[in-house]
């Protein structure tokens, strides 16, 4: 059976540790923006939006890296959100002090671009090959 839209998902929600439900269409937005860096940068891959899957089987190190990906793409958004909830002070909650959340989030999404520019750079053809 062909590798689906849903394989590269499950790599995703692996990953994720929100709280919170994510809109599917977002997600979708996400896997195809990964898809596009992933094709950028190594080659190609038949993908049918149709059937929201691929024509062959991709391997493992494919699907991890998209999905990873993806999770780059939650990760920036989400620092956006938290830099967005800077100094809100109301009469009944206060959000200053996110500081440390805001750091946490940057580290975290530096990690994780670090390590999928890795593993796209292990899967380039090299001239030298």
């Amino acid at each position: 059976m062909n590798t689906s839209y849903l394989d590269v998902l499950n790599v995703f929600h692996s990953l994720l540790k929100s709280k919170f439900e994510i809109d599917e269409d977002l997600e979708y937005q996400w896997f195809l923006n990964a898809l596009a860096d992933y094709e950028l940068e190594i080659g190609f891959l038949e993908f049918s939006e149709g059937s929201r899957s691929f024509s062959y089987v991709l391997p493992r190190y494919i699907i991890k890296t998209l999905g990873l990906i993806m999770y780059v793409n939650y990760l920036t958004q989400e620092l956006r959100r938290v830099m967005k909830l800077n100094g809100i002070i109301g009469k009944d909650i206060s959000l200053t002090g996110m500081d440390a959340t805001k750091r946490v989030t940057l580290e975290e999404l530096q990690s994780e671009k670090i390590y999928a520019e890795k593993l796209l750079h292990k899967q380039k053809q090299h001239a030298f090959n």
